[in-house]
């Protein structure tokens, strides 16, 4: 190879090349190929860019703190221990207001247990005894009160005893739960405070306003009072499809989700929360196994000294409180990606075309041979010259 074809190889690299357009006159052709442009400029700008905000850079890793706080008073008449009167230090555990807590709704109170020996309950199958062998001593009864001593107690001769133990008497038998009657006009304070980082950006779920006595008058209402942060109790399980009065037997868990979608090119004043309910466990009923319960006790000393308790089994309501959101504002370069890619999607219309020149028109052959055209190089003739 000589310099001259280094130098046409050099100089073809500085040469601008044009694609050669065909025009085919068929109005029906161009009446797609249109309608395939209106459709592509319709999604770039109503989907892209009016609907998904194309035009924004957006951040979901929202920053989120939760405070709740519950009020309301009840009265408990139990055939055990007679009138009681419960609040928010009594039926909130835990009382310091997180994001998980639970409400008590109901309630078996065993008053007065000592430290001493008495009968396993009947209803613990590890307990049930026909002769002394069965209840060997130091022996833990499995799901059941205490630690047997070797005795079984039986009040008929033929008849299956119970295992002597010695725990916390006397012991569950089954006794009759108390509801906490009108538990569902308690009311839950939720106090969201949440943060966007990468734009600094901090708000809070409680309306800004001037009347100082809103928080104590409102309570949330999707169409009256959309920004109020105070729930009524009853409320909320209704809105989960459920009705309290079935919940509050059994028990049962329900999320509490805050979504917060802020657009801050309008500003932060449109910046608010959305709430929705949901129950999260299975659906039970008050004979299924699969309650939502457990037990806590509190200890005092008499007048000699001696330790005894109340205990309480409990059931209830558990909330999840789980906050999501982002935040979308103008941003120049998901601007120009989308626009650049929208401007790529207009070259949709001439593919579509092509295939139907190329393959469905009556005239195909002829516009092939328009747009494809086979060069045939003549071969190189080689000439030997000989000496």
């Amino acid at each position: 190879m000589g310099m001259s074809t280094f130098k046409n190889i050099f100089l073809s690299k500085f040469v601008y090349k044009t694609a050669k357009l065909d025009i085919p006159e068929s109005k029906k052709v161009g009446i797609l190929y249109r309608v395939v442009q209106l459709c592509v400029i319709g999604y770039v700008i109503g989907w892209v860019f009016v609907i998904e905000k194309g035009y924004q850079a957006v951040e979901e890793s929202i920053q989120s703190s939760v405070i709740t706080k519950v009020k309301g008073v009840v009265s408990i008449n139990s055939s055990t221990t007679g009138l009681s009167l419960w609040g928010p230090e009594d039926y909130v555990i835990p009382p310091h207001g997180e994001a998980n807590f639970f409400i008590t709704t109901s309630v078996t109170e065993i008053p007065n247990q000592t430290l001493t020996k008495c009968a396993e309950s009947d209803t613990v199958l590890d307990g049930r005894c026909s002769d002394h062998d069965d209840c060997p001593p130091g022996e833990t009864v499995t799901a059941g009160h205490g630690i047997k001593t070797g005795r079984c107690l039986k009040k008929n001769r033929n008849d299956t005893g119970t295992c002597e133990i010695h725990g916390w008497c006397p012991c569950e038998e089954g006794q009759k739960s108390d509801v906490l009657e009108k538990a569902e006009n308690f009311t839950i304070y939720i106090k969201n405070f949440i943060r966007f980082p990468r734009f600094s950006f901090s708000k809070s779920n409680i309306r800004e306003t001037q009347d100082k006595t809103y928080l104590k008058k409102c309570k949330y209402d999707e169409l009256v009072h959309p920004y109020c942060p105070i729930f009524r109790l009853g409320d909320i399980i209704n809105k989960t499809g459920h009705r309290f009065q079935d919940i509050a037997q059994a028990g049962g868990a329900i999320g509490i989700l805050i979504n917060w979608d802020c657009n801050l090119d309008i500003g932060s004043s449109q910046c608010h929360p959305k709430y929705s309910f949901i129950r999260l466990d299975l659906n039970t009923t008050v004979n299924s196994i699969t309650t939502f319960n457990f037990r806590y006790a509190r200890y005092y000393k008499n007048a000699t000294g001696h330790d005894y308790r109340t205990l309480f089994k409990v059931y209830g309501i558990r909330f999840h409180i789980m906050v999501h959101g982002k935040a979308g504002k103008f941003n120049i370069i998901p601007t120009l990606v989308n626009f650049g890619s929208g401007v790529g999607l207009l070259g949709v219309g001439s593919y579509f075309c092509d295939l139907v020149l190329l393959y469905i028109i009556k005239y195909r052959d002829e516009y092939r041979k328009r747009k494809y055209e086979s060069i045939k190089a003549d071969r190189p003739r080689c000439i030997w010259v000989l000496t």
